[in-house]
């Protein structure tokens, strides 16, 4: 990368002090076959370990914020990096994942053949940490119409499987902090209907499941006001049925209680 030049795609990696997978993120960013990107890296808290594995990337490329408070969350250490992305492209990503070394390539490529393109996920494959086995395959649908009304239902993609056009991503509002838990799914609602969205049906992301991960078991039935608002706007803007949409909802309540994440 040109330090003179901003790059194509800014890597948006949120991290809490002492991330011990933080290395194998940011290795796997460095084996992209498209190489036009920098990593926004923040620390969510200072913290000097994930500084120095912070150093596996030239320093070119891999740029350091540090939240204004320690421990703010995901949501807010998002949004710190967001105004420091340079790139016209912001790919998520977060501090445990693995990105195949395809998964920018694939990406800008589908961005460049279509302009109205806002979000782009990929499908992701969900392995063991512990021992590296592979376990389930997360999928969704591909097309336009098809993810937006899954959408509606619950939240079909992965954070870091998703690369979006900046300007979308700020013109949504970015990430929400009172979302807790579901400050991924939010701001996807907030997007849908103001730009395409999609998914490429490959395989780009290694989503690495651990004990002590943000999203394990998260309690996101108290944000349930909030999604319902927001799938709502969406509906609105895509002139979909609002009756449709409450009842599909209702579903999405009934799952979370079953699930007991209230």
């Amino acid at each position: 990368m040109n330090a003179g030049k901003a790059p194509r795609v800014s890597v948006l990696i949120p991290c809490a002090p002492r991330q011990r997978y933080l290395e194998e993120t940011l290795l796997a960013i460095q084996k992209q076959t498209f190489q036009d990107w920098e990593v926004v890296l923040v620390l969510d808290g200072d913290c000097e370990e994930n500084r120095r594995t912070a150093a596996v990337l030239p320093a070119d490329q891999i740029r350091i914020i540090v939240t204004a408070r320690p421990r703010s969350g995901p949501a807010a250490a998002r949004n710190a990096g967001l105004p420091e992305c340079r790139g016209d492209l912001v790919a998520f990503c977060d501090s445990d994942d693995l990105c195949d070394p395809e998964r920018l390539a694939r990406q800008v490529a589908e961005f460049d053949r279509r302009p109205a393109l806002g979000m782009l996920a990929t499908w992701a494959r969900t392995f063991d940490s512990a021992t590296g086995a592979d376990l389930a395959p997360f999928h969704c649908p591909t097309g336009s119409e098809a993810l937006g009304r899954r959408l509606m239902l619950f939240n079909a993609v992965t954070m870091s499987t998703v690369t979006a056009r900046a300007e979308v991503v700020r013109e949504a509002g970015g990430f929400r902090e009172a979302a807790l838990h579901c400050e991924d799914y939010d701001l996807w609602l907030r997007i849908l209907g103001r730009a395409e969205v999609a998914a490429l049906p490959e395989e780009l992301v290694r989503y690495r499941v651990h004990e002590g991960q943000h999203s394990h078991r998260a309690k996101i039935l108290p944000r349930s006001g909030l999604l319902r608002r927001e799938k709502l706007a969406a509906a609105r803007r895509l002139g979909w049925s609002l009756p449709v949409v409450r009842v599909k909802h209702l579903a999405w309540v009934g799952v979370q209680v079953a699930n007991r994440r209230f």
